[in-house]
């Protein structure tokens, strides 16, 4: 199980559901209930993630009950609906199979559970994320997106602000090759110290690693059909 590998697509899917500005309301004072479901460990993935421009919690559970309790147990939790002719939720249970989907938003948070069965088809594991939606008229901020080609689409950008440091992770894509994109970077980060300048699988991925100060960024670009998606994660470390 590549736990990186899954914790990124999930911030790929609350990314998307913030993208999309598909909720509105405004921000109260309340914090509503979000638990985790019942016989589970918890762990915090990020409790100050910026996820294009608004501020979200997640966290990963492990739990021994079957998906559908946890399902139940969210459908239970949110079966009163928040506004006269809304829904209590929505749920998403065929379009990221094997991960199943559980929404709602209320007081301006949009919470989201992300589920599926667990290793061996026992129990059942996935992630809580809690965001905060912007007042109305707030404008969304949050850190400016690398450099990329002309002509690349920003997926998801994500602010990590950590006791020490200041992170961003980007994803992209765009109609180029691994080794356009590769000269790209060569060339934007020319003035930094180059650490790694690495082609793997026969040239359909590539992986760079750029230092200067106490900033460094590390590029891993690959290759389909279509073109490239490049990760970029960039660190600032303060001086303590």
């Amino acid at each position: 199980m590549n736990i990186a590998r899954l914790r990124f697509s999930f911030i790929r899917v609350v990314a998307g559901i913030l993208l999309a500005g598909v909720f509105c309301a405004p921000v109260t004072a309340r914090q509503p209930d979000f638990p985790p479901p019942p016989k589970s460990s918890v762990r915090s993935v990020g409790n100050n993630m910026v996820i294009n421009g608004r501020t979200t919690a997640i966290r990963m559970f492990v739990t021994q009950e079957d998906l559908e309790d946890v399902l139940e147990f969210y459908r239970e939790l949110w079966q009163e609906p928040v506004a006269e002719g809304a829904p209590g939720y929505t749920l998403e249970d065929e379009a990221m199979l094997p991960w199943q989907l559980v929404t709602r938003v209320e007081d301006g948070h949009v919470m989201t559970v992300q589920v599926q069965l667990g290793q061996d088809e026992e129990g059942a594991w996935g992630y809580l994320a809690d965001s905060l939606l912007p007042r109305d008229g707030e404008p969304v901020e949050g850190e400016a997106p690398p450099p990329s080609i002309g002509g690349s689409d920003v997926l998801s950008n994500i602010t990590h602000n950590d006791p020490g440091q200041l992170g961003q992770t980007t994803v992209l894509n765009n109609d180029y090759s691994v080794s356009r994109n590769a000269d790209f970077y060569r060339e934007t980060y020319g003035d930094w110290r180059t650490d790694l300048d690495r082609a793997l699988i026969e040239g359909h991925l590539h992986t760079l690693r750029f230092t200067r100060g106490r900033q460094n960024v590390v590029i891993t670009i690959s290759g389909s059909e279509d073109g490239a998606e490049i990760v970029i994660n960039r660190v600032s470390r303060s001086l303590l």
